[in-house]
């Protein structure tokens, strides 16, 4: 692990968000293959309070968003179902107008959730076990842990199936069923979805016989 708690992965690297389209640059940790960010990822570490009590709903939380133009300012509401945003600002910090078509495009569900996971871990000082080997939970927070009844085989798919092998591997569990049961599907279904994720990339093929020493 490293110093934040997280599971440490052999080819992990910091990036800056500045050359994804972020004027404010954002370190974050990703893996050179399995991780690398897609726009609209959340960026967990530029999660921040700026306004009201640490813990609680009842401030503004920032939350930047990968090769998004601005930084989104968010108010929710916590209580019977899921989190509900009652307050948004848009922050440029390069003047960029804001016309209609970027108010359509605010993923609102993906703001909301991911300030409310904030807010429930304390302003991000409690990690819980799932966020630590599927960074999918951090950097899509609206999308179910499984995948879903209707999932959809995206990049963000198959980037979560890398990370589940890669981590079950490092950490002593057998790779294929263990993606098997975290994401419910057969042994040949996750077969598919491993030749699909070479396919596109997001795994590296030799990901079963690397090692830490033969990455640096």
């Amino acid at each position: 692990m490293d110093h934040h708690g997280r599971l440490r992965h052999p080819t992990r690297r910091l990036l800056s968000d500045s050359c994804l389209g972020n004027s404010v640059s954002y370190r974050f940790l990703v893996t050179s293959d399995s991780s690398r960010p897609i726009k609209g990822d959340v960026i967990p570490e530029s999660i921040r309070h700026v306004k009201g009590r640490h813990g609680q709903d009842d401030g503004l939380i920032e939350i930047a968003l990968v090769g998004h133009a601005y930084r989104y300012r968010v108010r929710i509401e916590r209580g019977s179902g899921a989190p509900r945003l009652v307050e948004l600002h848009l922050i440029s910090d390069n003047n960029i107008g804001i016309d209609p078509a970027t108010i359509r495009q605010v993923p609102v569900r993906r703001l909301a959730k991911a300030a409310a996971r904030f807010i429930s871990r304390v302003d991000g000082a409690i990690v819980i076990p799932d966020e630590l080997d599927d960074p999918t939970f951090l950097l899509r927070p609206e999308q179910p842990p499984d995948g879903g009844l209707r999932r959809k085989l995206d990049d963000l798919h198959y980037r979560q199936v890398s990370n589940l092998l890669i981590t079950a591997r490092e950490n002593g569990f057998a790779p294929h069923e263990y993606v098997a049961k975290r994401l419910r599907g057969s042994l040949p279904t996750v077969d598919r979805w491993i030749a699909e994720a070479k396919r596109r990339q997001v795994l590296p093929r030799d990901w079963c016989t690397t090692t830490e020493e033969t990455d640096r």
